[in-house]
């Protein structure tokens, strides 16, 4: 992600105070927990101008259950801040860069998964598959 952002021409900050999302403890029944874990990550990203994430259920866990698990909490502004500016790494890339060339390169037979949460609850069917697309050499894609 770092490499293809950059590539772009982006700036890259990646703080090593960031943890886990708190999505275990948070699927477990666990709301007090993830809420903790969440706390922190809205203080270290809560001066970023955009948040992207590689896995579609971190993603998912920020941008739809944040703000559910602060719902009615004194923190709730701030958790769907956080939301509203946080993006699964194809979906920045394709729905508010505008990007669907990566200059990637495969010659071999893929198959692509689409994660359950990216799918499920962020809606990203076309993203991943705008960008396969236009991988060169890809006699493989159906």
């Amino acid at each position: 992600m770092v490499q293809v952002l950059e590539r772009l021409g982006h700036t890259v900050d990646y703080p090593e105070a960031q943890t886990c999302c708190g999505q275990p403890a948070f699927n477990s029944g666990y709301w007090d927990e993830a809420r903790a874990v969440a706390e922190r990550q809205m203080a270290v990203f809560r001066d970023a101008e955009v948040v992207v994430i590689a896995s579609g259920s971190c993603g998912a866990m920020v941008r739809v259950f944040y703000p559910e698990l602060f719902r009615h909490h004194p923190r709730e502004k701030e958790a769907r801040a956080l939301a509203a500016k946080t993006f699964e790494f194809s979906d920045f890339l394709v729905n508010q860069l505008g990007v669907l060339d990566v200059g990637a390169r495969f010659p071999g037979r893929a198959t692509f998964h689409d994660g359950c949460h990216a799918l499920r609850e962020l809606g990203l069917k076309k993203p991943p598959r705008r960008l396969l697309q236009r991988v060169q050499g890809r006699s493989w894609w159906k």
